[in-house]
């Protein structure tokens, strides 16, 4: 498979052409920049890039190939959306140094089930759902799993420095921050309506005159 499993075929983008009509035309303006590097501006089929960059995230490496020159590694950054339609309006690509580190945000993905859901009624309540991470490219994972199985009473929790990771990969979120924990079932309040003084002794009479069951009065001859 190699370093990545992503790889886009992108084009130079001439900085006077306006976004608005390459996204008529179905393509994406992009920027890529890095460390010690001359940012470009590009462009690419924007269906591509868009269902790469739903599997690939933020923290999975794209090798994208531009005519005339040598391959890139690079992460996706700060990608802005069409807040109506969903639709990827414009992408940063961040182009990385391969013996260098770098840090980069993980998801979390949450596996399992707690335990005390079920037995003691409990809630799962979610901290966190991404941590940031420092290693070199190669190892920077995908995502990073939290075993749920473990979570069998209230207040039991995973903290930071709990979660399993891979080799070569250090996190820089606190230890002691909770990533997910149990909490108790929080009881409905019934709240009480206030009643009145007279309100009060209405409901008395009502109550003293309305007969007994199984009681009724015989008519009258």
């Amino acid at each position: 498979m190699g370093l990545t499993e992503y790889t886009l075929n992108l084009e130079i983008r001439d900085p006077g052409l306006k976004p608005d009509i390459l996204r008529r035309q179905g393509k994406l303006p992009l920027a890529l920049y890095g460390k010690g590097i001359e940012p470009v501006t590009l462009m690419g089929d924007a269906l591509s890039i868009s269902k790469t960059l739903k599997h690939a995230g933020e923290s999975s490496l794209v090798n994208i190939k531009i005519a005339g020159q040598d391959d890139r590694i690079v992460l996706f950054k700060e990608p802005q959306y069409n807040p109506t339609t969903g639709a990827v309006l414009h992408l940063d690509l961040y182009q990385v140094n391969l013996r260098e580190k770098i840090r980069a945000e993980v998801p979390l993905v949450f596996e399992g089930e707690a335990p005390a859901i079920e037995a003691v009624e409990g809630v799962l309540i979610t901290n966190k759902d991404k941590i940031e991470v420092e290693c070199l490219p190669e190892y920077l994972p995908h995502e990073i799993k939290v075993d749920l199985s473990g979570l069998a009473n209230i207040d039991d929790e995973v903290k930071v420095k709990d979660l399993k990771l891979p080799a070569g990969v250090e996190v820089l979120d606190e230890p002691e921050e909770s990533v997910v924990t149990i909490t108790k079932q929080r009881e409905e309040e019934v709240e009480e309506v206030p009643v009145s003084e007279e309100e009060a002794v209405a409901q008395v009479e009502v109550t003293s005159e309305k007969p007994e069951e199984g009681t009724s009065e015989a008519p009258a001859e």
